[in-house]
């Protein structure tokens, strides 16, 4: 058991360990001796005990504790310094190097105010010279008027800092022995200097003051203008840097998986697919880290890469920049000769055909082996929702007139290549599906590529050739792909997709079946009335 001692520090009554209490004494009997011959060494004193009353009063607010103990008269004296750490110069700030600055707190200074102090606490808080706060408080209450809500609003929320120890809170000074010290000092020194100069401080050259003042005042604007915009920089940066990171890892899937007609670089031949990534990513990413580096300079004045770590990116994008010069100039080598073939499929002869379009896609042999499909899915189909197409597959339909008494399909596969063999090579790697049914054309709605071909410009057009008065229902999904002729004119019901549009090949091409009845009705008015 240890022996408990009660004691009073300005008023307020604590309980302590007697050893504690033999420390403390000795501790404040030294710091009055030191400040005995201050001229307010009573204030000094009072000030120094509210510290030590405050920080003893956070100890006892922890659970089930009621004494104070050595430990913590030990922690407060290393917090407040002892006499003997005036024998140490002082750091910025007034603080040894063993001791820690306090947390700002926001509150109104009666030292230096005009109507209540707001704008001087406020300077203080953020680390800006009052007069800038003023400055933009008066400008802000003649262009929106929102000032003087805002300044009531604080009058009235933020507390005044009354003690020395408040203020010291307001300024984020440490609050220990060496600050109470500095305050004092600085208070005395700004008095006998304001005694002696008097108003002849003010008798300088008020021109010069106020431009210097100006000056000072913008280069602040700007300051913070570029740090807000270093600041929104990083942060875009960052979140494109992630996006690309993001793009490489879908991209590579999307290679690998063979689905590269899905992807934005459908050009690229599968034999240097990699490289063409790799370069992609460095020429993007690199500038991207340089971006991002240059704005935390900019807004904490920290290098994030040094100069051999920016030589080395350098380096590494130049080479990034070579290999997308090299495979690029590639690319575009295999787009020189252009080819086309055409083959001819007879159709059997009908009145009328119904052009249908297909929404669903048959599995072939191919399909089956690359998506490991047993025998139980013999047969099956693959429903069309559009997903999976590259745009740049999509079917044109173009109908004609035949020649002769025979309806033809003809198909027109084009595409390019580094010389004529590649082109026809490219060519012949389209395939494509229709399907006759008795009177029923039913067309693919894409055309597929071999997956070891990349995309070099393959089209696919189809004529249809039909003989003189030949009748043509049409599903308007298939009139979205008929490029040679306008068939919409012929629509009964715009909101009416079930209804085929009706058409007949004359000899001045389709006509809408409507207008050739009227026609033929008016035709036969005609000759009635003769």
């Amino acid at each position: 058991m240890n022996k408990t001692i009660i004691i009073n520090i300005n008023g307020i009554v604590f309980h302590i360990e007697e050893d504690a209490y033999e420390v403390l004494k000795s501790y404040m009997t030294e710091v009055k001796r030191h400040f005995a011959y201050s001229a307010d060494s009573d204030e000094i004193i009072t000030d120094i005990e509210n510290r030590l009353a405050e920080m003893f009063n956070e100890r006892l607010a922890a659970p089930n504790k009621q004494v104070i103990v050595l430990q913590d008269v030990e922690e407060v004296i290393g917090v407040m310094g002892s006499v003997n750490d005036f024998d140490y110069p002082m750091e910025e700030g007034g603080s040894t190097s063993n001791t820690t600055s306090t947390e700002k707190r926001l509150l109104r200074d009666p030292d230096d105010k005009h109507i209540a102090g707001v704008c001087s606490g406020l300077g203080y808080y953020l680390d800006i010279e009052a007069k800038w706060i003023r400055i933009i408080m008066v400008i802000l209450a003649f262009t929106t008027g929102t000032t003087v809500i805002l300044y009531a609003i604080l009058w009235i929320v933020v507390p005044e800092a009354r003690s020395r120890q408040e203020k010291m809170a307001m300024k984020g000074e440490p609050i220990n022995l060496q600050s109470f010290k500095k305050n004092f000092e600085t208070d005395g020194d700004s008095f006998n200097r304001n005694e002696r100069m008097g108003s002849h401080s003010r008798t300088g050259d008020s021109i010069g003051s106020a431009i210097s003042s100006i000056v000072n005042f913008i280069g602040r604007i700007v300051k913070i203008v570029v740090k807000t915009l270093g600041l929104f920089i990083a942060i875009a940066g960052s979140m494109a840097l992630i996006g690309l990171i993001g793009a490489l890892i879908f991209g590579i899937g999307f290679f690998k998986d063979g689905e590269a007609y899905n992807f934005i670089l459908n050009t690229v031949s599968p034999r240097y697919q990699s490289e063409v990534i790799f370069s992609a990513f460095v020429l993007l990413s690199i500038p991207l880290i340089a971006l991002i580096s240059f704005a935390i300079r900019v807004i904490f004045n920290y290098r994030l890469i040094s100069k051999t770590g920016a030589f080395a990116m350098l380096i590494l994008w130049l080479t990034g920049f070579g290999m997308a010069v090299y495979y690029g100039s590639k690319i575009a080598s295999e787009f020189k000769v252009d080819a086309a073939i055409e083959q001819e499929v007879p159709i059997t002869k009908q009145g009328t055909y119904h052009l249908k379009l297909n929404r669903s896609r048959s599995l072939s042999r191919q399909d089956s082996l690359s998506l490991n499909l047993n025998q139980n899915f013999k047969g099956q189909i693959i429903s069309d929702d559009d997903e999976g197409f590259d745009d740049n597959l999509d079917v044109d339909i173009n109908i004609e007139n035949s020649d002769s008494s025979t309806p033809i399909l003809v198909k027109q596969y084009k595409a390019r290549g580094k010389n004529l063999e590649a082109a026809l090579k490219n060519a012949q790697s389209i395939a494509y599906t229709w399907i006759e049914q008795d009177s029923t054309l039913t067309f693919d709605k894409h055309f597929k590529i071999n997956n070891q071909i990349p995309f070099r410009a393959q089209e696919l057009n189809l004529i249809v050739k039909i003989p003189l008065g030949t009748r043509l229902l049409i599903d308007r999904e298939v009139a979205q792909h008929i490029r040679n002729v306008n068939v919409w004119d012929c629509q009964t019901k715009e909101d009416d997709w079930s209804s085929p549009l009706d058409v007949i090949m004359t000899e001045g091409g389709l006509k809408c079946s409507k207008d050739l009845n009227k026609d033929n009705d008016q035709q036969d008015s005609t000759q009635v009335v003769h």
